[in-house]
């Protein structure tokens, strides 16, 4: 059998969305948006500014809020949706995994918009979905990633600044993750895989370099040189890795494992973010590990970033950690790792890193 990759493409900058006529025009005329009333009042202006003059029209379609197949199944059964040469994802991750398994089902291109810099989504052709009562369900892998992704810098510096530091702090993890799932594997990696892990290496320095620049200037809306290239780094280099090595092995580990089943405590499912939560684990990977002279340059990053050093920052309590860390070893992020790891070893790093965070605050 064949091996079959795309890839996708990608404009950025201030002027993106000018690119629209020459990237999607040979795919029809005919472009229905979906996403959230949030999303679509950031960007419409934008967008029909950007396509006036242009062949392609575009139809705007309220998403409903929740990535599930039932909304899918709603969205493709609307007359503007069926009708539509090509599908434009927009918004955050939810709308954009909706909008690009409902092109899957019914055959049509798709482009994505990303509105904030929280994820990889827009790159990706994983999707994260839920049951109706917003409950997790799965991840699908579509047929393939979007043609094309639209990064306007303006917009994502208009976007609340939460959603930038926490997309920074997810980002954090992808390099330490993704070469610790593979360590030892080499022989194994198909051609693809070893790009991937090869470019995961290029992941972390962005973010440290502009991560806190970035940061300032979406605090005053301002589009940067800096808010580019992190957002470069979140969608295009974290997304072409999650693309190109085999999620179920090598995406993830010790920090996506750590906050999937932290999510069962209260506190963090009603205040904490994901990428907040995966930051952090992310120090307790490098601890374990022992990468020590990492774990110096994320921690003074992340002091500058305030992304959490310490279980305080994440109002969880060592007496909550035990069931905590039994699920995570149970989580598939754990299933490839380069040596044996028990909970007991997740609990001693976690602790270390407690004493860590003392001495480093003396």
């Amino acid at each position: 059998m064949a091996i079959t990759v795309f890839y996708p493409g990608y404009s950025a900058g201030e002027d993106a969305y000018y690119d629209i006529e020459k990237v999607c025009s040979p795919y029809g005329t005919k472009a229905v948006v979906i996403s959230d009333e949030i999303s679509i009042n950031a960007t419409k202006k934008y967008i029909d500014e950007a396509t006036a003059e242009g062949s392609v029209k575009v139809e705007y379609v309220l998403f409903g809020g929740e990535a599930s197949f039932e909304e899918c199944e709603r969205l493709e059964n609307l007359d503007a949706v069926k009708n539509a040469d090509m599908v434009f994802c927009l918004g955050g991750g939810k709308a954009i995994d909706t909008g690009k398994y409902v092109a899957r089902d019914l055959g049509k291109p798709y482009f994505t918009f990303p509105t904030i810099a929280s994820t990889c989504a827009c790159n990706s052709a994983l999707g994260i979905y839920y049951n109706e009562d917003h409950t997790f369900r799965c991840m699908y892998r579509v047929d393939r990633p979007p043609v094309h992704i639209f990064i306007s810098t303006t917009v994502i510096a208009e976007a609340p600044v939460s959603f930038l530091w926490a997309g920074i702090g997810d980002g954090m993890s992808k390099e330490a993750e993704v070469t610790f799932s593979a360590r030892g594997r080499e022989d194994e990696l198909t051609l693809e895989e070893q790009a991937g892990v090869a470019m995961a290496a290029c992941c972390t320095e962005p973010l440290l370099k502009y991560g806190i620049q970035a940061i300032e200037d979406c605090k005053n809306n301002r589009p940067s040189k800096a808010i580019e290239q992190v957002a470069l780094d979140i969608f295009i280099n974290t997304g072409m890795v999650s693309n190109m090595v085999d999620s179920a092995k090598y995406n993830t580990s010790v920090a996506h494992a750590f906050f999937n089943a932290s999510t069962t405590l209260h506190q963090i499912e009603a205040r904490h973010k994901h990428g907040e939560v995966v930051s952090y684990g992310t120090l307790v990977l490098l601890t374990l590990d022992k990468q020590y002279d990492k774990l110096d340059r994320f921690y003074d990053f992340y002091k500058g970033m305030k992304l959490p050093t310490k279980l305080a920052d994440i109002e969880i309590t060592v007496e909550e950690l035990d069931p905590v860390l039994e699920l995570a070893m149970k989580r598939y992020d754990m299933d490839v790792v380069p040596y044996e790891i028990t909970a007991g070893m997740l609990k001693d790093a976690i602790l270390e890193l407690e004493e860590y965070n003392k001495k480093k605050e003396a």
